[in-house]
This record gives C-alpha cells, sequence and structure tokens, in this order.
C-alpha cells in the first residue's frame, strides 16, 4: 500500500496544501494520505497560532475523506520537528507499506538543509508539487544522493497560495474565504484567528 506524508505548520491549512494532495493521491494511487502539523519546524520557529486551532482546521480541512488522517506525531515529541525522525517512526509501523513524502518543489530546494536528507530519500519517494503555474524554466533539483531514482514532480493546480500573506491579510482585515476550505473559513472567522497578528 502506497501511504502519503504530508507535513507542514498548517498556519493556517489553505487551497495550496488540500488541493495538491488531493491530486498526488489520485495520480500516485496513494491509499492513505497522513497529515502531520509540525510543532516546532526547525526551519521557521514556532507558529504564531497555537497547536489546538491549527489541529483543528486541518480536522476540518480533511474531513469526508476517510482515507485522509491527522497524525499527532510531531506534536506529541518534543521540538523540533524533524521529518527524518517522523519518517522511521512511520516507517517502523508500517513496515510492508511504501511511504510517500509530499511536498512543494519551493520545500524540495531546500532539502539539503534539512536533517540527514539522504535518509529521507531511504526511508521515502518524495512527491513534489508546483505551487504556481509551470511555465518550462526548469526546476532546481537538489544534490541529495538517491533523490533523482525516488523523486517524482507534478502540477499541484497552481495555487499560489502563502500561508504568510494569507496571515497577514487576515491581520488587516481581510476574509479566509475562497483561499482555505469553508470550514476552516468559518473557524477562523469564529475564532478570530490571525486578527492583528500580521506575518
Amino acid at each position: 500500500m502506497r501511504i502519503g506524508i504530508f507535513g507542514g505548520t498548517f498556519d493556517p491549512v489553505h487551497d495550496g496544501h488540500v488541493n495538491p494532495v488531493a491530486r498526488a493521491a489520485e495520480r500516485f494511487g496513494l491509499a492513505r494520505v497522513i497529515w502531520i502539523p509540525a510543532r516546532v519546524s526547525p526551519l521557521k520557529g514556532a507558529p504564531p497560532t497555537d497547536a489546538r486551532h491549527r489541529v483543528a482546521m486541518v480536522a476540518l480541512a480533511i474531513d469526508g475523506r476517510p482515507d485522509w488522517v491527522l497524525s499527532f506525531d510531531e506534536l506529541d515529541r518534543e521540538p523540533p520537528s524533524y521529518t527524518v525522525d517522523t519518517l522511521s517512526a512511520l516507517s517502523a509501523r508500517f513496515l510492508r507499506d511504501e511511504l510517500w513524502l509530499l511536498m512543494g518543489t519551493d520545500a524540495l530546494a531546500g532539502l539539503r538543509m534539512w536533517k540527514d536528507p539522504e535518509e529521507i530519500v531511504r526511508l521515502a519517494r518524495i512527491a513534489a508539487f508546483h505551487r504556481e503555474p509551470f511555465v518550462g524554466q526548469g526546476l532546481a533539483i537538489p544534490e541529495v544522493a538517491g533523490l533523482q531514482n525516488r523523486l517524482e514532480v507534478f502540477d499541484g493546480g497552481s495555487f499560489k497560495i502563502s500561508a504568510t500573506d494569507l496571515r497577514t491579510d487576515l491581520a488587516r482585515g481581510g476574509s479566509p474565504a475562497g483561499r482555505v476550505p469553508g470550514p476552516v473559513a468559518e473557524y477562523i472567522t469564529k475564532h478570530r484567528l490571525y486578527r492583528g497578528v500580521e506575518g
């Protein structure tokens, strides 16, 4: 069985997360996708929003997809949240399954900076999606041993949405509608998230 692994701070989870994952699941025949909110990303630092809200938003975003599940693996560990540690734990749990790590091509470009990238590539195939329209300008593939044979790059639907820009817009009074799943937009509005907190 192929299992997709998709991690991030999800602050907030938005259509630029949900739609590419749906495309990846269909394209690569992923029987399950595990969504893993990070406690603290080593490359981003502490997220501005409490984990309870971030988890609730992911739960709302994936509701109705029984093949998508929420994992607390990284929230239950001491920070920072290293992908290689998460994949090691999951590979031990799913011994007979093939793990597929999902990420944007922007994250792929920085893969060499991650902890033990060669081990990441050994533990999981990489499926990287373009976050904005791809016009053939080329893609910089990081020099990580074994990556070329374990990498699939695909069109994630060209959703140019940044969580940082979204938070900034919401802090200025903008609406989340049209950029996040409907239930997530309602949750953000109800709990007045990101009001007056830019970045």
